[in-house]
């Protein structure tokens, strides 16, 4: 598996002086808040720009690189950062590493140097068609039409689906592409087209629209599937539907619909239609079609909607995809309530190991959010050891670059205020540390999300309890047995020359009396450790935590705050 090392940013869109984002050598998931403003969105667009630059020319990359002229269009758009010295170098890298050989290569796009759509190394070309850019605007787009029209997909499935379908180093937009742009068959003005040529060529339209139609086909399938049992617990609530209702023909193709300054009229011309049933429950069941749906829908059901197809188009790739992929999400769950935002997260995470959403693990994911409360409830539910997690924050009154921090967690902020001897800060670290391992112990799959809030001593008893009940279930399964009561009383005999006993009736007696050893052994070794540590962090509660969240008369003393960080550290690594 190929995952991506570092990130490298110098004079592109937010960001000025050189950045490095260091992911760990193993490539781990990134997880990034930050304000509005503070570069999230120029990290996002760095990604993305140059996995898209594997599909384009030379020139086509260069564009973004070029100093602006307001006299030279061909600098229009250019992405360098418009603070910076114009003979500052602008370039965006990566730094992949393989991590079962523990090879580097260094991909680099910049005005000088591309070396990202060599036919030598397709390896961003293949990077690109396996991964997936989504953001908030990229959902908005899916029903941002006027509420007199109905919805139509074309321009989404363009710029966003399409380029990121295919095997190989091939994506569907060019294989679209490629039809409507040949030579069409034209003579002089005049005379008649030739007949046979001409009807090839719409045989070749037509199968393109069928084409197009089989993979809507698959892709609503798809959605719908996920949709109902992701978002709904697997009953039937929205059905949608994708339908090429608009398609290539003659006569569009031939205005040249892929000309210069020609997009609007494309997708005038060309429409996939959206459709939406609502499933009515009652004495009769039936699917009502909801005609407009960026009007009769809200906008959590909207958004669903469009995960749903963003989803089921990432579900049609291969089963042999590329082993290097990355899913970049930017708040693109802005729009929907933290409990629901809960549940897409949960979904990408596949927090219950769902074999349906086994394809996300092989991603390296990268989540960008401005909700602090929600970085903060991803954070809780993730692990250091396969994330790592960025914050971003720029002063928007000023044009200097964004500031880039890891955000550590709160035990190793208490381990940094331990040794720094600002004891009163490490204790707040540290009840919030053990709030957060009992929180995900106690919702390991973030589904009690909308339940009222808890305070630390409550999650501590109910933890205890649990660990203890357990413990109890486990003693009643190991001493709970089906011999009789004469039979059992033999144990404390010397049963095996007992001629009265069958060679089976010893066998049982021999097994029983594995188990029960075997369960007196664990009971005094480390299973019942995480009772002993949830009851000795009701202690730390009360004796550190507390005195340095309320300034206490006891003073804090350095052998207990070690002694407390010791405890955390290992009870965190028993229930997480």
């Amino acid at each position: 598996m190929r995952r991506i090392k570092e990130l490298r940013i110098q004079n592109f869109k937010a960001f000025q002086q050189e950045e490095v984002f260091d992911f760990g050598k193993k490539g781990k998931n990134v997880l990034v808040y930050g304000n509005n403003g503070s570069g999230k969105s120029s990290f996002f667009w760095a990604l993305y720009t140059l996995l898209q630059s594997s599909v384009k020319s030379d020139a086509d990359v260069k564009k973004y690189f070029r100093t602006y002229f307001a006299s030279d269009q061909d600098s229009h758009q250019t992405l360098k950062n418009v603070f910076m010295d114009e003979t500052i170098d602008s370039f965006v890298k990566i730094i992949s590493i393989d991590t079962e050989t523990g090879t580097e290569e260094t991909y680099t796009i910049s005005h000088d140097v591309i070396n990202t759509n060599k036919n030598s190394d397709t390896i961003i070309q293949e990077l690109n068609l396996a991964s997936d850019f989504i953001n908030y605007k990229l959902l908005h787009n899916f029903y941002s039409g006027s509420h007199k029209q109905e919805v139509n997909l074309w321009p989404v499935f363009e710029r966003d689906i399409f380029p990121f379908l295919g095997e190989g180093t091939k994506n569907w937009l060019e294989d679209i592409i490629k039809i409507p742009t040949m030579d069409i068959p034209r003579t002089p003005r005049g005379s008649a087209v030739s007949a046979g040529k001409k009807t090839r060529y719409k045989e070749q339209l037509d199968a393109l629209n069928t084409k197009i139609q089989d993979l809507l086909t698959e892709i609503q399938n798809n959605a719908n599937a996920f949709i109902r049992d992701e978002f709904f617990n697997s009953k039937d609530f929205i059905k949608i539907g994708l339908t090429f209702t608009k398609k290539f023909n003659f006569e569009n193709v031939a205005l040249n619909l892929w000309g210069k300054d020609r997009d609007g009229h494309r997708h005038d011309e060309l429409r996939i239609k959206l459709s939406v049933e609502i499933y009515e429950d009652g004495p009769s069941p039936q699917w009502k079609s909801i005609e407009r749906v960026q009007s009769f829908l809200n906008e959590a059901q909207l958004t669903r909607i469009a995960i749903g197809i963003r989803i089921g188009a990432l579900r049609t790739r291969p089963l042999i995809s590329a082993k290097f992929k990355v899913l970049v999400l930017d708040d693109m769950l802005i729009s929907l309530d933290l409990s629901n935002r809960m549940d897409v997260v949960r979904i990408i995470l596949n927090k219950e190991g769902k074999p349906s959403l086994k394809f996300f693990d092989g991603f390296q994911k990268f989540i960008l959010t401005h909700d602090k409360g929600f970085f903060n409830l991803i954070r809780r539910n993730t692990d250091e050891e396969e994330w790592v997690y960025f914050n971003f924050n720029k002063d928007e009154k000023n044009s200097s670059q964004p500031i880039i921090k890891l955000d550590l967690t709160p035990l190793q902020k208490a381990v940094r205020y331990f040794e720094e001897e600002e004891f009163e800060n490490c204790g707040n670290e540290l009840r919030k540390e053990a709030e957060a391992i009992l929180t995900s112990y106690l919702d390991p799959e973030m589904k009690k999300m909308k339940k009222e809030f808890e305070g630390l001593s409550e999650k501590l008893n109910k933890s205890f309890n649990i660990l203890t009940n357990e413990r109890l279930e486990k003693f009643k399964r190991t001493f709970q047995t089906d011999i009789d009561l004469q039979t059992l009383k033999k144990l404390k005999t010397d049963y095996q020359s007992d001629g009265l006993l069958s060679l089976n009736e010893k066998t049982e007696l021999d097994s029983l009396k594995h188990q029960m050893f075997d369960f007196l052994i664990e009971f005094n070794e480390m299973k019942n450790r995480k009772e002993i540590l949830v009851k000795e962090t009701k202690g730390i509660l009360d004796r550190v935590m507390n005195s340095a969240s309320h300034h206490g008369e006891n003073p804090l003393y350095r052998a207990e705050l070690k002694d407390a960080i010791e405890k955390i550290t290992e009870l965190k690594k028993l229930l997480i």
